[in-house]
């Protein structure tokens, strides 16, 4: 019997749309891989370009969340609002090379967007204890003023286990508190470097220069995609010489 090669059985009919299969399947999860490392890499921190405070209708607006806003730098016009401030506990500050554990002093804000109230969420200042934070809450006042600081992502709502304390910066939480009825608000909060002292440390949270974070779980799973690609060729080509084995008798 003349030798059967791997590319004569390749090359017939069934074999052909067996590997148009193959290449169907591996185009599925390679786009599913695709997806994965979309997740993957995600983009940090700013870039000292970014650095310098801009209005902050211009990276927010009420109600609607911009990607890579987070850590920059914006400044608005807003009014305290006196009857609305809270303590955050459990905040970190940065000290030096130092972690330091505290609380903050937050208030909801009214500033004006089109000529419509809108409620933004300040973070004034830090305290390392309970009693300074609660006396600066005490002796803030309303009134209009220009802030800068830096933009925050909201967090889930925590229990404190303390009916003078938050456990978190919780927007979910807070507007619920600021009134009953429907509102404008921004879906982040200020963390206010520049324009008011209310006797407490300025916030320091560590802002990062922009960089790379890796998701090692996504980029594990598009391995698993990519290589669940290359095995549809390889079960194909198994397959191929299988039948060429049993033709040739081997």
């Amino acid at each position: 019997m003349a030798k059967l090669s791997f590319w004569q059985v390749a090359k017939r009919p069934k074999w052909i749309g067996g590997l148009f299969v193959a290449l169907l399947i591996a185009v599925v999860f390679s786009l599913l891989m695709q997806w994965q490392l979309s997740r993957t890499f995600n983009v940090v921190g700013v870039v000292i370009e970014e650095n310098d405070p801009v209005p902050l209708n211009d990276l927010v607006q009420p109600g609607t969340l911009q990607p890579f806003i987070f850590d920059r730098q914006a400044f608005v016009t807003t009014d305290v609002d006196e009857d609305h401030m809270y303590i955050v506990q459990e905040r970190v500050q940065l000290v030096g090379e130092d972690r330091v554990s505290g609380y903050w002093l937050v208030a909801n804000s009214v500033t004006q967007v089109d000529n419509e109230p809108v409620s933004l969420t300040l973070a004034l200042g830090f305290a390392a204890d309970l009693e300074a934070a609660l006396a600066a809450k005490a002796r803030l006042s309303a009134g209009p003023l220009e802030v800068s600081g830096y933009i925050q992502p909201s967090e889930a709502p925590v229990d404190s286990g303390d009916s003078r304390t938050l456990g978190a910066l919780s927007l979910a939480q807070l507007v619920n508190f600021y009134s009953n009825d429907p509102f404008a608000s921004y879906p982040i909060y200020l963390i206010v470097q520049d324009g008011i002292d209310v006797g407490l440390e300025q916030i320091s949270i560590g802002i990062r220069q922009q960089g790379i974070e890796i998701n090692w779980l996504t980029l594990f799973y598009a391995l698993e995609w990519a290589f669940f690609a290359l095995a549809a060729f390889y079960l194909w080509g198994r397959m191929v010489m299988d039948e060429r084995n049993r033709e040739l008798g081997l």
